[in-house]
């Protein structure tokens, strides 16, 4: 039976007693002290779970409106080295953080969400795996078990490009795809499945789940459950998303 877990794309300490699970969204815009992760996992119940979304920096570059949040400033050889999945010396480092990170929260699962501008071309199919493939390397030689999710956004998602996203996840067991499941299916399906839900139509943050969208994600765990998966997250990240979380988890 697949264990089904419903949560939110935001994070504060009132919703230690509301759901189960939360993704961190302070980790994207900027990075935290190391004290203050542990002061999170801390202060959470035990049984509470934490995933999060990966520095900016690695995914990210400069001219992203995304930065207009970031505390700090990057110098102009550092604008040269930031998204994109790049791996230089700088973004290894933050690599190290983001793991070191995983591993103090025990977090399932990690996000990297890719933004459109990051295209699929040979050159950045080329650069994915890489990057996908030090990755996880990385969390293995640390001994860290955590999965990495990745939400490409653009062409990406489109008909065409599906193989060549496919074959860079099946190469990296512990990648898995994040979907918004209203809008595309995920290439492979593997033991965990990690679905981030935008709002109807697409990214359309202020729209509020119905009783229709509920039902079809009691079919959409139905399917996975046939198709093996063990484990569903259901992250909410709308306006309405602990209202419709609540609704949602109160009809599981």
């Amino acid at each position: 039976m697949v264990s089904v877990k419903v949560g939110v794309c935001s994070f504060t300490r009132k919703m230690y007693n509301m759901f189960k699970i939360v993704e961190v969204q302070q980790t994207f815009y900027n990075i935290p002290q190391r004290k203050t992760v542990e002061r999170w996992r801390k202060e959470a119940p035990q049984d509470f779970e934490f995933s999060f979304k990966i520095f900016q920096g690695l995914t990210h570059p400069h001219n992203s409106p995304t930065w207009k949040r970031y505390r700090g400033k990057l110098s102009e050889e550092q604008k040269r080295l930031v998204g994109n999945l790049s791996l230089n010396e700088l973004t290894q480092q933050w690599i190290k953080t983001m793991i070191e990170f995983a591993n103090i929260l025990k977090a399932p699962l990690l996000v990297v969400q890719t933004p459109a501008s990051f295209k699929c071309t040979s050159e950045n199919i080329e650069q994915a795996r890489e990057f996908f493939r030090y990755f996880s390397d990385e969390l293995e030689k640390h001994g860290v078990e955590t999965l990495i999710g990745w939400e490409p956004r653009g062409d990406w998602l489109k008909e065409e490009n599906r193989s060549a996203l496919r074959k860079i996840i099946d190469e990296i067991p512990r990648l898995i795809h994040v979907v918004d499941p209203f809008f595309h299916e995920q290439v492979i399906i593997k033991e965990t499945s990690y679905f981030r839900l935008h709002g109807k139509p697409y990214l359309n943050y202020r729209y509020k789940y119905s009783e229709d969208d509920f039902e079809f994600l009691k079919q959409l765990v139905k399917k996975l459950e046939r198709e093996g998966v063990r484990e569903a997250y259901l992250m909410f990240n709308n306006t309405n998303m602990i209202n419709d979380a609540l609704r949602f988890s109160s009809i599981l």
